[in-house]
């Protein structure tokens, strides 16, 4: 199988929802078994391999990674074995250039497999990267391909029975995600800070999709995080679970995040390109460091670092100013995301009033660095 590019109703569960204090709207918490497929696919083909001799840093702790990855490797040694499926090899092979955020988005859209397809209403947005070319008719043809693969994977390897016998595990990661995603209000907070409200929220928690990944998806006018646990778990005996959904700290923190990318992506996206390339001699010295961490470009270092500075902002304006201050040391001086602080500068006077919208923040803070 080629390498993935990562960065990241037959059977549906039934949906949670939660109401934000002060929020008209809910938080949507469901299970999707397509990002479910996605996930089993990514593990047995990428993140598995030689998941055995492998360890990993958590929490400033060595470990071996199957220990951290347990669910993922409980999958790995259930569905191994078709690692190399021409179904899984048909998909993917069409799909090796695509990151797992634009597979979601596409993916979260359709029936569930095995009948996922392509229906007329789905924008051509969101499967025009299946041709490197952004070609129509070839990116059509592809994404047709990625899902007959998918759809026949599926019943490769019996996704419904693993459903139905994962069960106990989905609904207690969606009652661990219910107990722990803050009552606190945030979404109304962004929604007044950025001043735009969407019609819905989602959290989708994936037991398929490796532990720290998490994406911010916007479709339409609906918006969702993907994301894979981000805490140890315990699975063994169905009486005590824990799916490792518990960390109440790193899971809103992740929830703002992704929520974050559709509040600021669009904007962030629509500035003059001459502002990006004015300011693009900054990335050189921040590219190694970018780079580890998945970010490859100079525009989506800026979204990354506009997201990241909107978290320690509303983590502030939740009164929650412990977890600003670690995401403040965790951004900037570790992971070298030197020009929060310059955003921050520009939050804290639009919050004032002297922006009138936040679409003049980013202007002034890519004038800002060009400057520099």
């Amino acid at each position: 199988m080629k390498r993935f590019a990562i960065l990241f109703t037959v059977f549906l569960l039934p949906l949670a929802s939660m109401a934000q204090s002060g929020n008209d709207h809910e938080i949507q918490i469901e299970i999707n078994k397509n990002i479910e497929l996605l996930g089993i696919g990514y593990f047995i083909g990428f993140e598995g391999v030689d998941i055995e001799n492998k360890t990993v840093v958590v929490d400033g702790r060595t470990i071996p990674k199957m220990e951290w990855h347990s669910y993922g490797y409980d999958i790995y040694k259930k569905f191994g074995h078709f690692a190399q499926s021409e179904h899984l090899n048909k998909a993917f092979g069409v799909a090796d250039h695509l990151w797992l955020d634009y597979l979601s988005a596409f993916l979260l859209q359709l029936a569930d497999v095995p009948n996922a397809k392509i229906t007329d209403s789905l924008d051509v947005g969101y499967y025009i990267n299946f041709s490197k070319e952004k070609n129509k008719e070839e990116a059509l043809r592809n994404a047709r391909i990625f899902l007959d693969g998918l759809n026949a994977f599926s019943e490769e390897i019996n996704l419904d029975l693993y459903m139905k016998t994962s069960n106990p595990f989905y609904e207690r990661a969606k009652e661990e995600v219910f107990i722990n995603v803050s009552n606190k209000g945030f979404v109304e907070t962004m929604e007044k800070f950025y001043k735009h409200a969407f019609s819905s929220y989602h959290l989708v928690p994936s037991l398929t999709i490796p532990k720290g990944m998490g994406f911010g998806i916007k479709i339409k006018d609906n918006i969702y995080s993907v994301f894979g646990a981000v805490d140890f778990q315990d699975f063994e005996n169905e009486s005590n679970l824990n799916m490792g959904f518990t960390h109440k700290e790193k899971l809103n923190e992740l929830t703002i995040h992704e929520f974050g990318h559709s509040f600021i992506n669009p904007i962030v996206a629509k500035q003059p390109e001459a502002l990006f390339q004015a300011s693009e001699h900054l990335f050189p010295t921040l590219k190694q460091a970018m780079n580890d961490q998945g970010y490859n470009t100079w525009r989506v270092c800026l979204y990354e670092h506009f997201v990241r500075a909107g978290e320690i902002f509303i983590a502030e304006k939740i009164s929650n100013p412990e977890s600003a201050e670690r995401l403040k040391i965790e951004y900037i001086t570790k992971r070298n995301f030197k020009y929060i602080p310059v955003i921050l500068d520009e939050l804290y006077r639009y919050d004032r009033g002297e922006y009138e919208k936040y679409d003049d923040v980013v202007a002034n803070v890519l004038l800002i660095l060009s400057k520099m």
